[in-house]
């Protein structure tokens, strides 16, 4: 039996996604959680749908893994053996050679505080985003080689508050694309960059150029999306996620507010 499971993680604490050896990472803690309730994650055929860097959050990442009892792999018991910072909450029994690594979209979420952005400029900047192009200057390392064309379906970004929201979603994405792009747009709407150069970016044949990608911290893997998978979301685990994110929210919430105090009686 093959199942999918969706998790979240808070990845301030990790080293990226992908297991190494030496480092804390998302895939390290997941493996150890599979080995304790008696999985051989060798001998599963395990897959994700992507790695996200150091830093970098995610509210729906997907795993895959062959099980010979699906009861072994409920989010719930799955995430009593998991830490605090990673909270499986969903999940679905799939074909046996379902890859996760083969979504039909993928939306990230970037979040950055809010200075005095010409937002004008930066959203004629976001919509040149939209449909297929090449996005070996928004890469890094420019790609090594790779192929760096994606498609773009849907680009939003919105004023909330003291803070920009910037989401995108696209049928795949490069090394740092994300991150990338805000850097940017930022560059725009801060008016060191124009609109015109933003496009001329996105033409890596006739102009190369090495952008240097926002901080991980304000970049989350919103959403994974599968054309025929249904997941299942445990209830249980779902409110355990809600939980754990409203303390997130209070904590780093009353900093925010109690030193932004500060800031306006400067």
């Amino acid at each position: 039996m093959r199942v999918a499971l969706k998790l979240a993680y808070i990845g301030t604490d990790f080293a990226g996604f992908q297991y190494q050896p030496d480092e804390r990472t998302v895939e390290g803690e997941l493996f150890k959680a599979f080995e304790s309730l008696g999985i051989n994650v060798k001998a599963s055929n395990y897959k994700c749908a992507g790695r996200t860097d150091a830093g970098v959050h995610a509210f729906s990442q997907v795993v895959a893994l062959d099980v010979s009892d699906a009861k072994k792999v409920l989010p719930r018991v799955i995430n009593a053996n998991l830490p605090d910072d990673i909270v499986v909450w969903a999940w679905a029994k799939v074909p046996d050679d379902f890859n996760p690594r083969y979504a039909t979209s993928r939306t990230y979420i970037y979040v950055l505080y809010s200075r005095e952005y010409d937002i004008s400029a930066m959203r004629k900047a976001a919509k040149l985003l939209l449909g297929t192009h090449d996005f070996t200057n928004f890469t890094k390392k420019f790609g090594e080689g790779q192929s760096c064309v994606r498609t773009i379906y849907n680009v939003e970004l919105r004023v909330n508050g003291d803070f920009l929201i910037f989401e995108i979603e696209g049928n795949a994405f490069t090394w740092n694309m994300v991150r990338c792009i805000i850097a940017a747009l930022e560059a725009v709407g801060s008016r060191h960059r124009s609109v015109e150069w933003f496009e001329e970016m996105l033409n890596p044949e006739k102009h190369r150029e090495r952008i240097e990608p926002a901080p991980a911290y304000g970049l989350i893997l919103k959403d994974i999306k599968y054309s025929g998978v249904e997941f299942e979301v445990d209830d249980y685990a779902w409110r355990s996620l809600q939980l754990k994110l409203e303390k997130l929210v209070m904590y780093h919430g009353t900093i925010y507010k109690l030193f932004s105090l500060f800031r306006d009686s400067a």
